[in-house]
């Protein structure tokens, strides 16, 4: 399946005589700023405010006003005709916490880059062309920005920190440091790849990844059903050889209502529930629009790969428009552990606005 997928992909490629774009982070497409200038420069962010109480195997409670997974964002992106359908690109985007003061560590024994107040989250710049666009910086890695089902991600319920799906670089919540970018939209076929150049390993080099780390995605919109999205993403550690795999699904089954499933092989460290485990996660879920309000219900399962640690999770949340630019969001997921009987359970409220 691999090898045929590899193969479809690189024929992909080789289809360079149509248009396409770059696809930036989805915040800053869904968040273009009222301030802008002549020179094309576009700035955006939003405020979050969170309250969670949150409880580890049944005794630790804390609760917190919080942003609790760096929600908060602020940034800027410009676009710059150079002439002949060429287009220079840049973005800069920070994640924040403004309510506590730190950054998503916010234990004793954090370092100084986790206790920074701002953290950078993407940065680069590329040129878009009739081919595509080519870039390089800190990208939002494919694995994460194709079929990102979670509207919750970030938050202190958000379904990474429940494992209802992969954490880590390696995972749908992972950003890429030193990487040259391709991505392309073909019709119904959209195309990403990410490749690492810093030539020393992750960490020495200031950056979380290393020379040969790589993540690329491939997605079908409407290509087969009206409605039906199918992808498959992959992130690389070129260091051990290890790697991640997804393949998923979704499905506009009414006009306000979608289902989608995510089936994902991980091997990269710090991606499974437990950091020093490999395992799989087959997640299910529906969105559903009532009004002003979405509904989202996900059931997972995590298959630890030869030791203790399988578990099941829930999570259900509102999201309630408040306006064009803010809501509130009221949240739960818990995380429960088949064989020790311990359990993760997060409950909160949110409140959200954009500019």
């Amino acid at each position: 399946m691999k090898k045929i997928l590899s193969i479809f992909l690189l024929t992909t490629f080789s289809l360079t005589s149509y248009a396409g774009g770059h696809s930036m982070s989805n915040d800053g497409q869904n968040s273009m700023s009222s301030a802008k200038s002549s020179s094309g420069v576009h700035f955006y962010g939003r405020m979050y405010v969170g309250y969670d109480d949150r409880s580890v195997d049944q005794a630790a409670d804390d609760e917190s006003l919080e942003d609790g997974g760096n929600m908060s964002r602020l940034g800027l992106k410009f676009k710059e005709n150079l002439g002949g359908g060429l287009q220079l690109i840049g973005q800069l985007e920070y994640k924040f916490d403004g309510i506590d003061g730190t950054s998503e560590d916010n234990t004793a024994n954090c370092n100084t880059t986790d206790c920074r107040t701002f953290n950078l989250h993407i940065g680069n710049l590329g040129f878009k062309t009739a081919y595509g666009y080519i870039g390089a910086g800190t990208y939002e890695s494919p694995y994460k920005t194709m079929g990102q089902f979670d509207h919750n991600i970030d938050t202190a319920w958000a379904l990474n920190q429940h494992g209802a799906t992969s954490m880590g670089p390696g995972g749908i919540d992972g950003n890429l440091e030193g990487m040259l970018s391709y991505h392309n939209k073909i019709g119904p076929i959209e195309v990403a790849y990410m490749y690492a150049v810093n030539d020393a390993t992750a960490g020495a080099n200031n950056a979380n990844t290393a020379q040969g780390d790589y993540s690329m995605g491939l997605q079908l919109k409407d290509m087969f059903i009206s409605g039906l999205v199918l992808g498959y993403s992959k992130g690389h550690a070129h260091d051990d050889g290890q790697s991640n795999t997804r393949v998923y699904a979704s499905m506009k089954v009414m006009p306000n209502a979608g289902v989608f499933v995510s089936l994902e092989d991980l091997e990269i460290d710090g991606s499974f529930a437990n950091a020093v485990t490999d395992g799989e996660i087959t997640t299910l879920g529906t969105h559903y629009s009532l009004g002003s309000t979405d509904l989202q219900a996900v059931y997972a399962k995590g298959d630890a790969d030869g030791v203790t640690g399988d578990y099941k999770t829930l999570a259900l949340s509102a999201k309630m428009k408040l306006s064009k630019t803010s809501d509130i969001t009221f949240g739960y997921a818990k995380q429960d552990f088949d064989l020790t009987g311990s359990d993760i359970t997060t409950r909160g409220i949110g409140l959200l606005h954009r500019f």
